[in-house]
């Protein structure tokens, strides 16, 4: 029987035939699913493509219910969004996302090196924006952590895997993964709140500087027990890094706090210390993209050195033999709170798609191939992309922006509005059939546009792509 069980755990978790998509391989496997890269026939477009590994498991299924639910319920271009989702016919479920080509944070850190300070700042603040975005909505996600940040095809990280997340108040046990856990997960086995997710962010910010989870870089444990221990009685460090400002250490500690009462109160006012401090170093913030709130503080007010007293002591240095990270810095984020001016101001009674770019990864899964197939079945379907490789470059008193298209059909314009320091459309929103328009410099330290496809038949984009470029 223990061989049977074996062979029919293989056949079921093969890659299934999906009309309309062709297998290309495989993005990775974990316990309870598996993904794939398909490429979608109708538009010769990549996807990704999760799929259950136990067949007509209602547990299973629940868990792909409720993630394709949450996914798809925060329509946010650094939250990764559902393209369609099913049933296989061997009984397997299934959710369709967009491929997302960058990989995740963690393959990032561990093929190039450390991420640079800025670079970690403004993901820090797309990811407080998205994960505010969810809390609002009373859903935290409970398993933040590189793996689980993914890349997409405009540059954006996006949070993946939604599979434990669960209401605000939903106090049960959910599943976790220790190095990235806050104390109070680790003590319930699992329950966690809003704060418990800043923690994660933290963790996962932390890591992109340092190359490791706060505590398996603070204190090298040997086993999961030691690292346990260390994040459950030992406080937090600073990053044994010379050109990690201290102002970037007191806020990721603090973040970091082993009591969720001296942590950020909301994901926003960690966003806003983020922001607080980019402005500090670099004179200007990564917007905060969330409907109803403004994307700049109102005034940069930094945690004063003293207020927590000082840095602690780093941890003993230790053999360093980090790449640096190179990757082409342009300040990108999507504002959904655009996306309305966009459906009412460009073009009233426009027919829109209800689904937006994404991507998909599960955590701590290897790339191992799988062969096999399952009967056909339908499912999915083709939205507006979003504007891709955009990019901006001064000249004298005007900024030329470029973009792409990744769907390029006959009769495609583009819609385009410069956005002012508030995060708004302020000059009106135009059309164009070319893939680059000037705009007058604006009197800050950046120019900002953002960007929708339109179809001939009057569909766009779900999430503008919005490009920032600095003097």
């Amino acid at each position: 029987m223990p061989n049977a069980t074996t062979h029919t755990a293989g056949r079921r978790t093969a890659p299934p035939r999906l009309k309309g998509y062709r297998y290309v391989d495989v993005i990775g496997k974990g316990s309870t699913a598996h993904v794939y890269r398909y490429r979608q026939e109708a538009t010769e477009r990549d996807v990704a493509i999760k799929v259950s590994n136990t067949h007509l498991d209602p547990k299973a299924g629940a868990r792909f219910s409720a993630e394709a639910t949450f996914m798809a319920s925060f329509p946010h271009p650094n939250i990764l969004t559902v393209y369609g989702a099913g049933v296989t016919n061997d009984g397997r479920s299934y959710i369709i996302f967009e491929y997302a080509p960058g990989g995740s944070v963690k393959d990032i850190i561990a093929q190039q090196g450390v991420y640079p300070v800025d670079k970690t700042l403004d993901y820090g603040v797309q990811l407080a924006s998205a994960l505010y975005l969810a809390h609002r909505n009373r859903t935290v996600h409970r398993d933040i952590k590189t793996s689980n940040i993914l890349i997409t095809a405009q540059g954006l990280p996006a949070i993946a895997d939604f599979g434990i997340a669960t209401s605000l108040y939903d106090h049960r046990s959910t599943g976790y993964s220790p190095p990235w856990a806050p104390p109070e997960v680790l003590a319930s086995n699992g329950s966690g709140d809003d704060r418990s997710d800043i923690y994660s962010l933290a963790a996962t910010l932390y890591a992109m500087l340092a190359g490791k989870s706060p505590f398996e870089y603070m204190y090298a444990p040997h086993t999961l027990d030691e690292l346990v221990d260390c994040i459950m009685h030992k406080p937090p460090l600073p990053i044994n890094r010379a050109d990690v400002p201290n102002t970037v250490q007191r806020v990721l500690l603090k973040a970091l706090s082993p009591d969720p009462a001296d942590r950020y109160f909301t994901a926003l006012e960690f966003a806003r210390a983020l922001q607080e401090t980019q402005i500090q170093l670099y004179g200007h913030a990564t917007p905060v993209t969330v409907q109803g709130i403004e994307a700049y503080p109102a005034r940069a007010v930094l945690p004063a050195a003293g207020a927590n007293g000082g840095l602690p002591d780093a941890p003993t240095p230790r053999q360093k033999n980090r790449k640096p990270l190179i990757i082409t810095s342009v300040v990108v984020a999507a504002l959904a709170a655009i996306g309305i001016v966009f459906a009412t101001v460009v073009m009233p009674n426009m027919d829109r798609s209800a689904n937006t770019t994404a991507a998909v990864v599960n955590p701590d899964m290897d790339g191992t191939p799988s062969d096999g197939g399952d009967p056909d079945v339908t499912g999915g379907g083709a939205a507006v992309p979003s504007p891709i490789e955009l990019s901006g470059t001064y000249a004298g008193d005007t900024v030329k922006f470029t973009w792409g298209n990744p769907d390029p059909q006959d009769g495609d314009a583009y819609a385009w509005s410069v956005i002012d320091s508030s995060g708004s459309a302020h000059a009106g929103t135009k059309l164009t059939k070319d893939t680059s328009v000037s705009v007058p410099a604006s009197s800050g330290p950046q120019t900002c546009i953002q960007v929708s496809i339109v179809r001939k038949d009057r569909r766009m984009s779900s999430t503008p792509a919005t490009v920032c470029t600095m003097r």
